[in-house]
């Protein structure tokens, strides 16, 4: 899956603010609806992280998860991945980054966003249930 780049600090400021978040033990999330058809993904990796080829390299595990991850939505939604600082050890691999990304993400259940935005689709296996009442 191809993503776009969050790059204003209006989209990362509304990501924080409005956005539902979760953390794990590499990763904080925060995800908004977007009303696109893409998603949007921005990395904050700040100096504290350590020097220019240390938060590379965490922007690089981070934009490989994202590539991997089944639990991304495919549209509709901005993300906000941060760092922890337990990404700065050197053997860190990007299957345990995944992992912890995939977790974050189910957490931060982009249908529970759905239902704060009020948008269709609200509620995961309306479907079913309408079809077994029939």
């Amino acid at each position: 899956m191809r993503v776009q780049s969050l790059r204003r600090t209006s989209e990362f400021r509304r990501a924080f603010r409005e956005g539902r978040s979760a953390a794990g033990k590499y990763v904080v999330v925060h995800a908004v609806p977007n009303g696109l058809e893409i998603v949007r993904v921005g990395f904050p990796v700040g100096r504290k992280m350590g020097g220019a080829v240390r938060r590379n390299r965490i922007k690089r595990l981070l934009r490989e998860a994202v590539r991997l991850s089944e639990a991304m939505p495919h549209r509709g939604y901005d993300f906000v991945i941060v760092p922890r600082r337990r990404m700065t050890t050197p053997d860190l691999r990007c299957e345990d980054v995944l992992i912890d990304l995939n977790r974050a993400l189910e957490q931060v259940s982009v249908y529970s966003i759905r239902e704060m935005t009020g948008a269709p689709g609200a509620v995961p296996g309306e479907e079913a249930s309408d079809a077994r009442k029939a």
